[in-house]
């Protein structure tokens, strides 16, 4: 059955090279989403992912609930598996489960953070070959809540749900544990992730700030920096068990795909 991952962007040159490196391994296509970007990610994807199609997003900034119409109505038109993720995201693990039996599998994420700041990063290797803390969703699963993959029809929710209480396709809820999305939104912990960080305030609309979504992208360097060191570095720990764990899985079934 066919494997498709759509991803919708916003100058994103710092995260995509790992992104597309590791999942044109994976899926047969990619749908890559541009809300207008003006850097050098357009380029990077035709690079990397050359067969791949980019599509400029019909809403020209990060209003959530209409992200998140656009991104149903591209999945429910797809055949076979698919998956919507941010570049900051990697799915990873047992790709067996991915049969031709029709179900959703929400995948729960391991969150990376950086207690290592000057160690730097290249893009020769993967992420979690050079950042190995962080903490993961039987710990903390709040903190980043599963993503849906599946090869049926999802209606689009109307918030909130049991299973989804807000915008972001976020789930409360995961059913496995053989497959992990790697998250990398405060790892490595640089100056082009700050960039990247800071400009997505930009791009949220006056009437998601009054209803609340969004509101932890309304930030600073400062903000950011101390949810750093005083929130997420004291949960972490070394990861590099857990890590293996899901990269064996990686290394075994990304073969057979």
């Amino acid at each position: 059955m066919k494997k498709t991952i759509l991803c919708h962007f916003y100058n994103e040159e710092y995260m995509l090279p790992w992104f597309l490196a590791h999942h044109k391994k994976i899926f047969d296509h990619g749908v890559m989403i541009d809300y207008h970007s003006t850097d050098k990610s357009v380029e990077i994807i035709k690079k990397i992912c050359p067969s791949w199609d980019i599509i400029t997003s019909k809403n020209f900034n990060f209003q959530a609930d209409k992200i998140d119409e656009e991104v149903f109505e591209i999945e429910n038109s797809i055949e076979g598996w698919k998956i919507c993720l941010n570049a900051t995201e990697q799915l990873i693990g047992n790709y067996s489960l991915l049969t031709d039996k029709p179900q959703q599998l929400l995948i729960p994420s391991i969150f990376f953070v950086d207690c290592d700041r000057e160690i730097e990063v290249n893009y020769e290797m993967p992420l979690y070959n050079q950042k190995t803390y962080g903490f993961t969703f039987e710990n903390y699963f709040i903190e980043r809540r599963a993503r849906s993959l599946h090869n049926i029809y999802v209606k689009y929710p109307t918030y909130p749900t049991r299973e989804c209480m807000g915008p972001g396709r976020h789930f409360n809820m995961y059913n496995t544990k053989e497959l992990a999305i790697f998250y990398y939104g405060w790892c490595p912990f640089n100056r082009q992730q700050l960039k990247r960080k800071l400009q997505i305030q930009t791009q949220i609309p006056e009437i998601d700030r009054q209803r609340g979504w969004g509101s932890h992208h309304i930030t600073d360097e400062k903000t950011l920096t101390y949810r750093l060191e005083n929130e997420f570095i004291p949960k972490s720990t070394n990861l590099k068990e857990v890590i293996n764990y899901y990269v064996t899985k990686h290394k075994n079934f990304s073969n057979i795909l």
